[in-house]
């Protein structure tokens, strides 16, 4: 949840697909991931958070507030109840 919340407020480097491709596409408000060379930048904060908030469901990527967004993805996280990292990255 940390992760996710750290990705909300420091999204400012990071691209959409939205601001890529000009046309309408499934995963638009989804964040590009980069390339991992090493395993280092794989496992960091910002890769990893990438990857955790583009798995959240669209619904969540357009909170403006930032609070009504931490309150909804701690509910969410709550009813899912993940017990690791892989388990929430295989979540459909």
């Amino acid at each position: 949840m940390e992760t996710m919340y750290y990705i909300q407020v420091n999204n400012k480097g990071l691209k959409q697909n939205l601001a890529i491709r000009d046309y309408e596409t499934r995963h638009r408000s989804d964040f590009q991931t980069q390339f991992c060379r090493t395993d280092t930048f794989e496992k960091s904060i910002i890769n990893l958070g990438t990857k955790l908030n583009n798995k959240l469901p669209n619904y969540f990527k357009n909170f403006e507030n930032l609070k009504s967004f931490i309150k909804q993805l701690r509910v969410f996280l709550l009813q899912q109840t993940f017990y690791s990292v892989d388990e929430y990255l295989s979540y459909v």
